[in-house]
């Protein structure tokens, strides 16, 4: 897990919006340039640079400032604040942001937004807030008719390189409430997540590095308030199997140190048969009970299910060469299953993605199918 210190700016200075208001922000003592050279001298490999004015569309900008910020340190720096248009993107850019964040364009132009992420791919991180389970714009203070993981979902085909998930609902509810619905988020996106406002403490950043999908986390006020050392939030956040030598992608898995795919459990076991009704009398008197016949005779399974919940799908073996069982393997996320697969040199023999779900297939080295999947 990537840790992104987090430099918001108001009027030329580093602040923090108290409970979501722009009007009532902690301001802090040391200057956004200063704050940024102190970050990166703990450790920093990121930085995330918000300009509040601008995303408030206040008659003001910190943009000089956050260019010097850029031009001073050797680290990425993601940016966001008030960026609405293809040509904000691209100045960006090419001032040397390494990212660029996108959040109320994000949710009133899909169409640009597609545009633009096809023309900076891996560049475009897109910053959702939800309040009620809304999601809102605006600097925060528009509540739209789109809930947060509608929204999140609807924007995963986008090409961005991350969603920026924030719980507004936190200041009233507490920090469970949004450690609650980040953990929804994760698991129900495959888009890297990087998550922001739910860290006040080390154990917070502990916490995170356990739940699903969560491959960043934006931390500000800690930081800045002294709850935590950057060093240490580090030292704990990369336990979380992300390489420090591919930090510089934002977001990036430690394929060769992961324990393998990640499974959840077992979805299904299937077995090649020859006689369907012999088969399907011993599961029964094994306890199975016949589901559904999804076409035997044509290569899909008839679906036998014990009482416990344990599900065999019975196939027709029609090939000489196959093997002689199939298991399917529900995955957290499909996307860095087909990475570690690449990773690691294993062959894809098949895949699909359909409505809901998804899947790949790999065979073991006796020819046994293996079927990785994920229902969203």
């Amino acid at each position: 897990m990537i840790i992104f210190p987090d430099i918001e700016i108001q009027n030329g200075q580093s602040v923090n919006r108290i409970r979501g208001k722009e009007n009532e922000p902690e301001v802090y003592d040391i200057s956004p340039l200063e704050a940024a050279n102190k970050f990166v001298s703990a450790g920093a490999e990121w930085l995330h640079v918000v300009d509040l004015d601008s995303s408030l569309r206040e008659n003001r900008s910190n943009t000089e400032l956050i260019r010097q910020i850029v031009a001073a340190v050797d680290v990425p720096v993601q940016v966001g604040g008030g960026i609405r248009t293809f040509l904000d993107v691209e100045w960006w850019l090419e001032q040397g942001a390494a990212r660029v964040v996108l959040g109320t364009t994000a949710v009133v132009d899909r169409h640009l937004i597609m545009d633009i992420c096809g023309r900076f791919p891996s560049q475009i991180v897109i910053s959702i807030t939800g309040k009620d389970g809304y999601a809102m714009i605006d600097g925060w203070r528009t509540k739209t008719s789109f809930t947060t993981l509608a929204l999140a979902k609807s924007l995963e085909g986008t090409g961005a390189a991350a969603i920026i998930y924030t719980d507004l609902d936190r200041f009233e509810g507490g920090q469970a409430v949004g450690i609650a619905s980040t953990i929804e988020m994760g698991t129900e996106l495959e888009i890297p997540l990087i998550s922001t406002g739910t860290v006040d403490t080390l154990d917070d950043v502990s916490a995170l590095t356990l739940l699903p999908n969560i491959e960043g986390v934006i931390i500000g006020r800690a930081l800045f308030e002294g709850a935590m050392k950057l060093a240490a939030a580090i030292e704990v956040a990369r336990a979380s199997q992300v390489a420090p030598e591919l930090a510089e992608q934002g977001v990036a898995p430690t394929l060769d140190k992961v324990s393998g795919i990640p499974i959840r459990n077992i979805d299904h076991v299937s077995i090649f048969i020859s006689d369907l009704d012999r088969s399907v009398n011993f599961y029964e008197i094994l306890g199975f009970a016949k589901e559904e016949d999804c076409g035997f005779s044509e290569g899909r399974p008839v679906v036998m299910r014990h009482h416990s919940g344990v599900a065999i799908n019975l196939l027709n073996q029609q090939e000489p060469d196959e093997g002689r069982a199939q298991i399917a393997l529900e995955v957290s996320s499909l996307s860095q299953t087909r990475a570690f697969m690449k990773y690691n040199g294993i062959d894809i023999t098949d895949s699909y993605d359909y409505g809901t779900s998804g899947a790949v297939y790999v065979k073991d080295p006796d020819n046994n199918l293996i079927e990785l999947d994920r229902y969203r």
